[in-house]
């Protein structure tokens, strides 16, 4: 009843731009929770290739591709954890100022789990990195910085319950847009041979607070289809609303689909030809890949939603 009534506490309404990597946590929660890393029990390589329009077509200039990939495995007997992030973007998420900025960036990330009593596990995470920020309209100059960040993730049987810190610069210039923190909670119902993943992602940056909330439902553990609402934005700032479905191909190999249902594609005409401004709807193809790989501790055969 307790868990019950923190996930509900995590998910009451409540009212930034972040980096495009923050954003991809349907597929790769690893993003904004360092302490997530090794915490499967498995080696674990994931894969997103997002585009869109997934074919030729739409707005000028408007056409985005992006490519997200993470490594993470558990380490000296699942006491701890290691991996790293990469990611290539463009037009990955609103500038305060208006425009659509780029990122680059590469991180390592690491954790250390404690146990104790009856199925509690806390692990703390640590995330390093360098990224590219702004690269402004795909031509503008850019700025090189690092960044660090913190993770906690409290776990007990089918609730975790995680708070993080994924993107604290180390540069004074980049540090002006406040960092993100991240407060999120989860729980895993079973019904009989399929379960549904309940969750929320309370997101608070630049005095605002807003909330994800997403369900997954699993068949047999073999196809999983989900609903993800993040009031925490798109890549223009803007809300998004993404389907997902996924198949488990046996117990180490997953492919996945998503797509946002309220992107929107907008082409910026300068000021020379008359400042202003088209829209059309054009939400992002995400497709995902993960593969994980047995380390002989039996992990891989649990179900890992």
């Amino acid at each position: 009843m307790r868990k019950i009534i923190v996930f509900l506490i995590l998910s009451l309404p409540v009212k930034a731009q972040q980096e495009s990597i923050r954003m991809m946590y349907p597929f790769m929660p690893l993003g904004i929770n360092p302490a997530l890393a090794g915490s499967n029990g498995v080696a674990s390589i994931t894969g997103i290739y997002r585009k869109k329009p997934l074919f030729q077509g739409g707005i000028a200039n408007t056409a985005s591709s992006q490519q997200y990939f993470s490594f993470d495995m558990p380490i000296a007997r699942e006491k701890g954890g290691i991996g790293f992030l990469a990611y290539n973007t463009d037009q990955s998420y609103a500038l305060p100022a208006g425009g659509i900025a780029a990122n680059l960036g590469l991180a390592a990330v690491g954790s250390k789990s404690f146990f104790w009593g009856r199925g509690n596990r806390i692990q703390l995470g640590l995330q390093i990195g360098v990224n590219q920020y702004p690269i402004i309209g795909k031509s503008g100059t850019s700025v090189l910085g690092g960044h660090y960040g913190l993770g906690f993730l409290y776990e007990k049987g089918d609730f975790k319950l995680g708070f993080s810190s994924p993107a604290i610069s180390f540069n004074e210039s980049y540090g002006s847009i406040n960092p993100p923190r991240y407060l999120t909670g989860e729980y895993l119902i079973q019904l009989n041979q399929n379960s549904l993943k309940l969750g929320s992602v309370i997101r608070y940056q630049q005095n605002e607070m807003k909330a994800d909330y997403y369900t997954v439902f699993w068949f047999k553990e073999k196809i999983g289809a989900g609903v993800w609402y993040q009031a925490t934005g798109s890549e223009l700032g803007s809300n998004a609303l993404i389907g997902s479905l996924e198949v488990a191909l046996g117990k180490n190999f997953r492919v996945g689909y998503g797509y946002d249902f309220l992107g929107e594609s907008t082409a910026y005409i300068p000021a020379g030809f008359g400042s202003s401004t088209s829209s059309e709807r054009a939400g992002f193809h995400q497709i995902f890949l993960r593969y994980e790989v047995d380390l002989g501790n039996g992990r891989i055969a649990e179900f890992r939603p």
